[in-house]
């Protein structure tokens, strides 16, 4: 893809961020987040008609309007926290993770599912800080590997990249990976990270979700089948500003007695489901901010 002016703008943009958040203490780098997004929401109002409008689409009568702009701003809040702390990726250490994160529970349990030397697969909501609740795996020596979205400034995509894998994480771009690199990794004994969540351009799998249709991928139970690894539902949580908890929710495993596309079926539903209940019983932590909302129709 050829480089255009205003690619190279916005990579100087994020690269004086990166630059910013990256001298400054944690909590200084996310005051730093916090004035950008109140700029943006309060000032500029990104997004906060649209996103509001989704959580009555969702919520109806249940929230007031001062509850609906509480969750909208905290909601947005999170979104450009998670900026800064993905930027931040380099500097993560196991020691600092472990100061930041509760989520001893969760790792138990994937560990365990590790020293068996079989793969598996993480599965959580747009909640939280999703992203870097992979990195906080891998801090706990987790094999873990991800799927990320290409992004369309390709200096921006390759920044990014660079970072996300700046720990040692496998990331293989969307797109390119096929299925068979995928299931290789699991049966060598890696674990996937995966977003149950995600809009599927293309028709695909339509599932209830916030009282709503979803089109969403099937991937998660295509992959959980043909490897035959269990499937680690959780939901990334944050705590006030600087403090994060992974709940681990449910371990959804294979059922090789049913049918193979019934099982797929049945394995994505689990995960749709559970991840339907994470999403409305903590509204503000999930990413309300698409362009494409996860209950759009398919065009």
């Amino acid at each position: 893809m050829k480089v255009s002016f205003k690619h190279r703008v916005e990579y100087a943009f994020v690269a004086v961020i990166y630059f910013i958040v990256n001298i400054l203490p944690y909590r200084a780098a996310l005051a730093v987040g916090a004035f950008i997004a109140a700029i943006t929401h309060y000032i500029f109002r990104f997004r906060v008609e649209e996103t509001k409008r989704r959580m009555r689409i969702v919520f109806g009568d249940s929230y007031n309007e001062k509850k609906i702009d509480r969750m909208c701003w905290i909601a947005w809040r999170n979104a450009v926290f998670n900026g800064v702390e993905m930027l931040r990726v380099p500097r993560m250490t196991p020691e600092w993770t472990r100061k930041v994160y509760d989520c001893e529970v969760f790792m138990n349990h994937v560990l365990k599912q590790c020293a068996t030397g079989k793969g598996g697969i993480i599965a959580s909501p747009h909640t939280g800080n999703w992203d870097m609740a992979g990195v906080a795996c891998y801090m706990y020596n987790i094999p873990i590997f991800n799927i990320a979205a290409k992004q369309k400034n390709p200096l921006v995509n390759d920044f990014f990249n660079r970072v996300r894998s700046s720990p040692g994480i496998d990331t293989i771009e969307r797109g390119t990976a096929n299925m068979r690199s995928v299931l290789r990794k699991l049966k060598e004994g890696k674990v996937l990270a995966l977003l149950p969540d995600s809009r599927m351009k293309a028709p695909d799998t339509e599932l209830p979700l916030m009282g709503g249709k979803a089109n969403l991928g099937k991937g998660i139970g295509f992959f959980a089948r043909q490897a035959d690894v269990p499937i680690f539902l959780c939901t990334s949580v944050r705590i006030g500003w600087a403090r994060h908890r992974i709940q681990y929710l449910q371990t959804i495993t294979p059922d090789k007695s049913l049918d193979r596309e019934e099982d797929i079926q049945r394995i994505v539903r689990l995960a749709v489901e559970g991840s339907d209940k994470a999403i409305q019983d903590n509204p503000e932590q999930w990413f309300w901010f698409n362009k494409r909302w996860v209950l759009d129709p398919v065009e």
